[in-house]
């Protein structure tokens, strides 16, 4: 799916946006305050995009709102006469976050970043295969990587995904933090860690040297791509 920087919304569904979360905070018993504190955005931005005072709402506030009451991001600014928006819409896409590798290496968890202040999302259309957990995330390759993954690729990581003999799976050193995106190969009892950069060596897994980040459940390829910024 082709990549976009803005979605553009008109007035009608800034109400409709305005119009479903009074709903949702009106049904759940939520205040503004409430929404405030869980979220960690000021209570007036919450109230702007309540009261539909905000016409450019940033989709990473959206996708914390959306997240917050467990529907999709597009539920947000549907009609909701034409279809329910406590139930999630398995037909719109799930936006998650852009890292860079240093980033990455950086953290223990995606839950340690400020994504209500990220710019940079994907969104990835659900499929009958596989289904990304909340805390997914999107890493761009290396120029290392060439030839096998040109440059442009997106690898769709999910750290919550068990792995399993033949997947693609990105580990971490812990003896100096580096990153390295191998091929799992499970000959028991060892597991075998392939490389995919030309001249690295086989490593095999050891959980007192190395930590399993995420496995790859999806890679896309773009020759020309801009990174969403704002809803």
């Amino acid at each position: 799916m082709k990549p976009i920087t803005e979605l553009k919304i008109t007035k009608t569904q800034i109400q409709r946006l305005a119009d479903n979360l009074q709903s949702l905070m009106k049904t759940r018993n939520i205040s503004e305050n409430d929404i405030s504190k869980t979220l960690d955005i000021p209570v007036m931005t919450v109230r702007r995009i309540v009261s539909g005072e905000t016409t450019d709402p940033r989709i990473s506030t959206l996708k914390l709102f959306a997240d917050y009451f467990n529907i999709t991001v597009d539920s947000l600014i549907e009609d909701s006469k034409s279809r329910s928006i406590a139930m999630t819409n398995q037909d719109v896409p799930q936006f998650i976050p852009i890292l860079d590798w240093k980033t990455v290496a950086t953290i223990d968890s995606i839950q340690n970043i400020e994504l209500h202040s990220w710019k940079e999302w994907q969104p990835i259309m659900p499929g009958n295969q596989f289904s990304l957990s909340l805390h997914s995330f999107a890493l761009e390759s290396r120029p290392s990587m060439q030839p096998r993954f040109p440059m442009g690729t997106l690898f769709v990581i999910d750290p919550d995904e068990a792995p399993i003999d033949g997947d693609t799976i990105l580990i971490k050193l812990k003896k100096n933090g580096d990153l390295s995106l191998r091929e799992l190969t499970i000959d028991l009892p060892k597991w075998q860690l392939l490389p995919v950069i030309t001249g690295s060596e086989t490593i095999f897994y050891d959980k007192l040297q190395h930590i399993i980040v995420g496995i790859v459940v999806l890679t896309m390829l773009y020759t020309r791509r801009e990174k969403i910024r704002k809803f």
